[in-house]
């Protein structure tokens, strides 16, 4: 019997939640939003030969998955210690969101302005540092680990029951990121193939659903706060 209990919830600490999981990957990719960032990345990487960008891209994208993980796992406790219970968190979360979705379809999320190109033959380590230094704000910070992101990890983060399900939207986290990393480097081409209306098309998409995602929120928060709310 004692057997069985203990089976039991080691079962319920190994089960996963896949809409979870699911949802937020859909957010995620709404938020991070690769297409958008191509025409960012060409001004950001101007100058710069192949290796040099793989290297820029690298790092910037390396040094946004660490600041998302810390708030994703850590989402919960931070929450807890500036006393602020997720539901009220969803709701501030949400009109982030909302606003930043709107942006999106306005075409004004995002604006960088370059320091200028490299040297002819910058592109060893400190070349990359440098021009890292120069647009990791905003192309890192806020554009991929911004107010949206966090906001978006720490809600999903805080939800997750299980350390399965912890792991499995730790793996979207970093599978969402890598896909922008392979934009990055192939932004230049995509860019030249396909023009500039697809890829504002496609953003005006996202700006839609992340819009759905901030009201979903938002719902959530406001039927825990009000709970009369709900027949």
């Amino acid at each position: 019997m004692g057997g069985n209990h203990l089976h039991q919830r080691a079962g319920r600490h190994m089960d996963i939640n896949w809409e979870l999981i699911s949802n937020f990957a859909t957010a995620m990719i709404a938020i991070v939003n690769p297409v958008e960032k191509i025409p960012l990345w060409i001004e950001a990487s101007k100058g710069g030969k192949a290796h040099f960008q793989w290297r820029l891209a690298a790092l910037i994208i390396f040094t946004s998955v660490i600041i998302l993980m810390i708030f994703l796992l850590l989402g919960r406790q931070i929450l807890e210690q500036l006393k602020i219970d997720l539901a009220s968190f969803k709701i501030g979360g949400g009109l982030i969101l909302l606003q930043f979705g709107f942006s999106m379809l306005k075409g004004e999320a995002v604006t960088i302005n370059s320091k200028g190109n490299v040297e002819k033959d910058g592109n060893g380590t400190s070349e990359v540092v440098q021009r890292f230094q120069e647009v990791f704000v905003p192309i890192g910070v806020p554009v991929i680990a911004g107010p949206g992101a966090i906001t978006t990890v720490i809600i999903y983060g805080s939800q997750s029951a299980t350390w399965m399900t912890s792991l499995g939207l730790a793996i979207v986290l970093a599978a969402v990121l890598s896909l922008l990393f392979l934009t990055l480097i192939t932004g230049p081409s995509i860019a030249k193939l396909a023009g500039e209306m697809p890829l504002r098309l496609t953003s005006r998409v996202f700006g839609m659903i992340l819009i759905a995602i901030a009201v979903q929120f938002m719902v959530d928060g406001l039927r825990t706060v009000f709970p009369g709310w709900v027949a």
